[in-house]
């Protein structure tokens, strides 16, 4: 898939601005603050209906404007199947369109156009809490199983319904009925986690293996809260493919009844896989404690650069790579590694950087942008004919 022509209107700071793209993508520099961020954050939302910046919908429109529109022309090479995408946020909700006529399916929208993005908040995925490497696994079930979004959205409408039994203390039998739809959605998610790290995984080492340069092992292990005073061998056998969805529903049941009290005295759910977490391990070792800023960085890229190479398998296209501020704080050797990458694979590919390096002149199919500000707005201009484009 690739964005052959991109539209924004209200969009952060991009009033009105309609730019071209080549196949190969574009290398888009500018000062910090100007935009570039923006751009790629557009392109992102348009492919998964959420930000990689913020979950408030409503900071997405310019400064003084009440709703934003995102729209561009796809092409899906593999098939030379071209559609325009519309997202219309506005006060009143959001509206999706496909080829200008609105349709209310979003897991048939997100069929049409993939994206995948590196920016420095991804970082936040090693170094940060459970909550981001949840985000990051969960975004990345979704990118190959659209139906997950209907399930975790499903998991968290149960979730809210259950802790607002336990703040009542009125539940009763009432509060049964949904540890038991919660305990099912659970032990879904939980195989949909496994299943995910264990494709990723897997893509993983077959990434690193094809590298011309070492860079080590990078492996993920799923960790979930419900399994937490398992043996390793007793969370293996209830995570393998083959493993009875009976046995992990009744862990769940257990822990539901083994926490009875501290939830009634709380007031939330203390089971599930809102708890969960996943241990990202560099070289052996975990990589939050171990590896150092610049390894933390490669290590959030392969994350990434797998990811890509798991859904151009799974679904037979290529999903758009967006790589903001990828190269800063990498020395020349992980510098090499990720030009190597973008080389060997053929993804229309967004880089941002603060400024012009070397290395990218080489991927010369690229279009070279620049964005600078104009009366507070960003604009965007070509690099090289210093040509202003709208």
């Amino acid at each position: 898939m690739r964005i052959d022509r991109l539209t924004l209107r209200s969009f952060r700071n991009y009033r009105d601005m309609t730019v071209m793209f080549p196949a190969a993508g574009a290398y888009i520099t500018g000062a910090n603050g100007s935009g570039k961020t923006n751009l790629l954050e557009a392109i992102y939302f348009l492919a998964n209906q959420a930000s990689f910046r913020t979950t408030h919908r409503e900071e997405l429109p310019g400064w003084g404007a009440t709703q934003c529109v995102i729209d561009a022309v796809i092409t899906a090479p593999e098939t030379q199947r071209q559609s325009e995408l519309t997202v219309h946020l506005s006060p009143r909700g959001r509206r999706l369109l496909v080829n200008g006529k609105e349709t209310k399916d979003t897991q048939k929208f997100a069929t049409y156009f993939a994206a995948v993005a590196f920016h420095p908040g991804t970082l936040n995925v090693i170094k940060g809490g459970p909550a981001g490497r949840r985000l990051l696994i969960d975004r990345g079930v979704a990118s190959l199983q659209p139906a997950f979004i209907q399930l975790s959205q499903d998991c968290q409408r149960v979730l809210k319904q259950r802790n607002a039994l336990l703040r009542a203390s009125t539940g009763g039998s009432t509060l049964g009925i949904w540890t038991e739809r919660f305990s099912e959605i659970a032990v879904q998610m939980t195989r949909a986690r496994q299943e995910h790290i264990t494709l990723m995984n897997r893509t993983l080492a077959e990434l690193i293996e094809s590298l011309d340069i070492d860079v080590g092992s990078l492996t993920l292990v799923y960790r979930p809260a419900v399994l937490a005073h398992c043996t390793p061998q007793e969370r293996d056998a209830y995570l393998v493919p083959d493993a009875s969805d009976t046995a992990l529903r009744e862990r769940f049941l257990g822990e539901a009844q083994r926490l009875q009290r501290a939830e009634a005295a709380l007031g939330q759910t203390m089971f599930g896989p809102q708890r969960d977490d996943i241990t990202i391990s560099y070289r052996g070792r975990e990589s939050r404690s171990y590896a150092s800023q610049g390894e933390q960085r490669l290590s959030a890229f392969l994350l990434i650069a797998a990811l890509a190479l798991a859904i151009q398998r799974r679904h037979g296209h290529r999903p758009v790579v967006l790589l903001d501020d990828v190269v800063s704080e990498l020395d020349e050797h992980n510098r090499q590694v990720i030009f190597g990458f973008l080389q060997a694979h053929d993804f229309q590919v967004f880089i941002t950087d603060v400024e012009e390096r070397l290395l990218y002149r080489h991927l010369d199919a690229f279009t070279s942008l620049q964005v600078c500000q104009v009366n507070g707005q960003a604009a965007l201009r070509n690099a090289l004919q210093r040509t202003f484009l709208s």
